[in-house]
């Protein structure tokens, strides 16, 4: 029967054949011709409550959008409670529970009572929003009312306070229920754990009656102890305890597993697993690609029967990270034939960041121009990745232009400095950044390590400094040892090697072959032999000494003209089997990628750039497999 039909005033069988029309109403056009027919059949105007019920839980926006115009445009005497919950509801249901905030508020001033339903709704979009003002308003009214006693509002009132971070506020009122069912408990300690209280989830789980713990009340728990590296192994405990597991439960430890690093425990639980779902398996591709067992990883991808979206990403971004980012367009490009796995913004995201390590700017440029047509917001990760394009493929305005419409937060400020930072722009890097606290942003540990870098590249170390110490004493972070090196970076490029050394010794954690190698580096542009011979003499046996340190150490012999001891460097390289990766360039002309390779002979086009450039760099011309078809996007 159709759902009017369960209301008091049914409509007359001749308009039966308008409401038939409703499940084909899909459009905006559709929606006006239903609306032109519901006046001209004249069932608007005698049953005007059953009908913007059943248009107002339609799934098809267009006619709940038709059901509030209609709402707010005709006159009701009866029925208006019923409505507004209608309303409320069709608010809250959908993506908008904003929208369902402000059709409560309307229904308060319109003079109705809110009801059990109404006071629920509202309660649950000001749990989806984290609206604690709104909500404690709220809360106010079921005082008022009389309705606070309610176990279904009481469980309410719980998970809302817990979602907005106040499990404190949340115990008094779980502490005032006098018959507190699974959902009340459930809530309560998901609060906890979500705070990372587990003291007091654990303390209220074993008050619990054992009758009443259900799976959700286990895989709560869980989820807390999964979290770290120190309680994981009481996750494996809990879990072994467990009366009964679902596929929640499985899921759960084996992401604990691989975000602790330990996938052959992740593994060994996959295996054991009665049966997977696609977070099972998307979960252990992330794991895999984490420690670039690739193979492994596509392996089982390819196995998989059912992929989301989420798995192609997982996939395509362990490609990128695993520094194979041809695979991942070429990937990209067979997920754009999938009919279930339209890009999102974290897949666009991912391709422009495989683009820019390729350089293939005219590529990111059809990406850009493929998220302007979507309307897609450029507010997280895909503004930086384009921020990150442009920057890095050299075109400045280009990145401004997209920080300008998007930049709103830390990440985009960083990317532009960044930028800024790699070609050598160190007053607008500082400028950026000056403007940046201005705008009230707190910086962090990125965005110094771009301003020392910029400082860095730019020859500023007076500025340098300074911002090395307000980092500290105005900021409060603790440099790590990407800014001291940093640091003694800058430092050793303007000549000051001992003050280098100096803040190396100083440094309150072991610094890592980037940062000694800065010195050495330093030491053969400087020609500072003494320092040279004093870093061999405290690095002996040190990681530093790969084919880089040796090849830089035989350098500076060579600068001062002891060419003896840089031929006996060079032959123990060779005794040792260590051969530097030769450096390489690239460009993009005509959509392909030219990269030159030094010492390379393998090219037809030898002569021709030798006698054009009189050096011996070689074109070696690719093609990719995945370029990106800008008529798919």
């Amino acid at each position: 029967m159709p759902l009017f039909l369960s209301c008091s005033h049914s409509p007359p069988d001749a308009a039966t054949a308008a409401l038939d029309f409703l499940p084909r109403c899909r459009t905006p056009r559709d929606a006006r011709q239903l609306h032109a027919r519901l006046v001209t059949s004249g069932l608007l105007r005698r049953h005007p409550a059953p009908l913007l019920r059943r248009l107002f839980y339609s799934p098809h926006p267009p006619l709940r959008h038709l059901a509030r115009r209609l709402f707010f445009s005709l006159p009701f005497t009866d029925h208006r409670r019923f409505l507004w919950n209608a309303l409320i509801g069709s608010s809250s249901r959908g993506s908008h529970p904003r929208e369902a905030l402000l059709a409560f508020a309307l229904m308060l001033f319109d003079s109705v009572a809110a009801d059990e339903f109404a006071f629920s709704l509202a309660l649950t979009a000001c749990s989806r929003i984290l609206r604690l003002l709104e909500g404690s308003q709220i809360h106010g009214l079921l005082l008022k009312s009389g309705l606070a006693s309610n176990p279904y509002l009481q469980n309410g009132l719980i998970a809302f306070y817990s979602k907005c971070g106040l499990p404190h506020i949340a115990r008094k009122v779980f502490d005032r229920v006098l018959e507190r069912d699974a959902v009340a408990w459930n809530s309560m300690i998901n609060g906890y754990v979500k705070e990372a209280k587990m003291s007091a989830a654990e303390e209220l789980f074993d008050e619990m009656d054992s009758r009443r713990k259900n799976v959700v009340t286990w895989n709560t728990m869980l989820s807390g102890y999964t979290v770290s590296v120190q309680n994981i192994d009481a996750a494996r405990q809990l879990f072994d305890s467990m009366p009964a597991r679902d596929m929640v439960s499985w899921n759960l430890m084996i992401d604990g597993y691989v975000k602790c690093g330990r996938v052959v425990d992740a593994e060994d639980m996959f295996e054991k697993m009665p049966e997977r779902d696609v977070i099972s398996c998307t979960t252990m591709i992330n794991g895999y690609m984490g420690l670039g067992r690739i193979d492994y990883a596509k392996k089982l991808f390819e196995a998989m029967a059912e992929k989301d979206l989420i798995t192609w990403n997982t996939m395509m971004d362990g490609y990128v990270k695993n520094g194979l980012s041809r695979e991942a367009l070429n990937l990209f490009a067979n997920m754009r034939g999938k009919d279930n796995a339209a890009p999102d913004n974290t897949t666009l995201a991912t391709v422009l960041t495989a683009l820019t390590e390729l350089g293939r700017i005219n590529d990111g440029i059809s990406i850009h121009e493929y998220i302007k047509r979507s309307n897609l917001s450029m507010d997280g990760n895909l503004g930086v990745a384009l921020i990150d394009m442009y920057s890095k493929c050299g075109r400045l305005d280009d990145a401004l232009k997209v920080f300008d419409i998007s930049a709103n937060s830390v990440d985009h400020w960083n990317a532009m400095i960044s930028g800024f930072a790699c070609h050598g722009h160190g007053n607008l890097a500082l400028e950026l950044f000056r403007e940046m606290e201005r705008q009230l942003l707190k910086p962090d540990d990125i965005t110094f390590i771009a301003v020392l870098s910029a400082c860095s590249h730019a020859g500023m170390v007076d500025e340098g400094l300074m911002c090395f110490e307000r980092m500290q004493k105005e900021h409060g972070l603790e440099p790590k040892v990407q800014h001291y090196g940093c640091m003694v970076d800058i430092l050793s490029r303007a000549g000051k090697l001992e003050e280098a050394l100096g803040l190396i010794r100083s440094m309150p954690m072991e610094p890592n072959d980037v940062v000694w190698r800065s010195l050495l580096s330093a030491c053969r542009n400087h020609r500072d032999l003494d320092m040279g011979q004093k870093l061999v003499q405290c690095l002996t046996g040190e990681r530093i000494w790969n084919s880089s340190s040796y090849v830089l150490l035989s350098n500076l012999y060579a600068g001062v003209g002891l060419w003896g001891d840089a031929w006996k460097l060079r032959m123990l390289m060779r005794e040792k089997n260590m051969k530097k990766l030769p450096g390489c360039s690239s460009i993009e002309v005509d959509g392909k990628v030219y990269e030159f390779v030094v010492g390379d002979q393998l090219q037809t086009q030898t002569q021709e750039v030798n006698s054009s450039l009189d050096v011996c760099c070689i074109p070696k011309l690719y093609s990719s497999t995945a370029s990106i078809d800008c008529a798919c996007l």
